[in-house]
């Protein structure tokens, strides 16, 4: 379901604060269909498609997208309306009917990441980029799994409105940030949590929870119920990282996400992430991505002059 609502959510907001600036059809061969998680959704007759529309492809289970892919009517719909269309774009493992159609080849694309190593051998042709939300190339436009089809459909408005409309709708929706499509769709917190065993499982959202505050080795085994030393060597086990290293690449992802924002001061993110001064932060943050949190920011930022 978020496949479909999340982008249509982007553009139906967009519309009010630009109006006339999107209009919304959900088509398909038949009257209606049901999503995973059991809603049903009306659809539309298959229309004639204009040079101006953009046509969006949800992912699904694969079944699904399998029962899709052998829908002729649709398949045979979409290869003609995909070369008169403006745009053509594809959430999760919708990718995969793009791929069916030929409209992947010799296109950089991206897919939800359990598919990837899927899409290499399904679309040969096709350069499948493992590490980012959203890919735009030439008309074509693909994301990862799921919520990234909210940051492909921001990006569509920044690029068919403007920044500042798109910013507004990323507030209206309490989305966290405007993220560039190159950013990995593997934040750290999910891949830390998801090395986490049974016996330091709560520690990635304990720690993430304290970010503005100083915390040793000795508060983070005590919260996990071990010594310093099972800890310690439970979290090298793990993670691949001193406990300490540990806390402070998660402080660094967190600043680096707060950064993009220009809104936000470079002293309020670094007091924020528990850095007892700027020297301090700027310092630990060119170390982990070899450039300055200033630089970072310049390159990255969704500027508040656009607003």
């Amino acid at each position: 379901m978020l496949d479909l609502v999340g982008p249509a959510d982007v553009f139906s907001i967009a519309d009010i604060h630009v109006p006339g600036s999107y209009e919304i059809d959900y088509i398909g061969t038949s009257k209606s269909v049901t999503a995973a998680n059991g809603l049903v959704f009306q659809l539309n007759d298959l229309p004639k498609v204009r040079r101006t529309d953009t046509i969006i492809v949800p992912g699904g289970v694969a079944r699904s997208v399998f029962a899709a892919i052998a829908n002729d009517e649709l398949m045979a719909w979409l290869a003609q309306a995909s070369s008169t269309a403006y745009r053509i774009a594809s959430i999760c493992s919708g990718s995969f009917i793009l791929a069916h159609l030929g409209l992947l080849d010799n296109k950089r694309t991206v897919t939800h990441w359990s598919a990837v190593d899927y899409l290499v051998k399904y679309a040969p042709k096709t350069t499948v980029e493992k590490d980012a939300i959203f890919i735009e190339d030439g008309k074509i436009w693909t994301s990862a799994g799921v919520t990234t089809g909210i940051d492909l459909a921001l990006a569509i408005v920044r690029r068919d409105i403007d920044d500042k409309t798109a910013l507004q709708i990323a507030r209206d929706i309490v989305v966290h940030m405007i993220r560039p499509g190159n950013q990995s769709q593997y934040s750290a917190p999910l891949m830390l949590q998801k090395q986490a065993g049974p016996n330091l499982d709560k520690l990635i959202p304990w720690l993430e929870s304290r970010l503005s505050e100083t915390t040793n080795v000795a508060d983070m085994a005590n919260e996990m119920g071990l010594s310093e030393r099972q800890f310690h060597r439970q979290c090298i086990l793990q993670f691949g990282r001193t406990p300490a290293k540990l806390a402070l690449e998660l402080k660094l992802d967190h600043a680096r996400n707060f950064l993009q924002n220009d809104e936000i001061p470079i002293s309020t993110i670094s007091e924020f992430c528990g850095f007892s001064d700027g020297t301090a932060f700027s310092k630990a943050f060119k170390k982990q991505f070899a450039i300055s949190p200033a630089m970072f920011r310049e390159h990255w930022k969704v500027s508040s002059s656009n607003q």
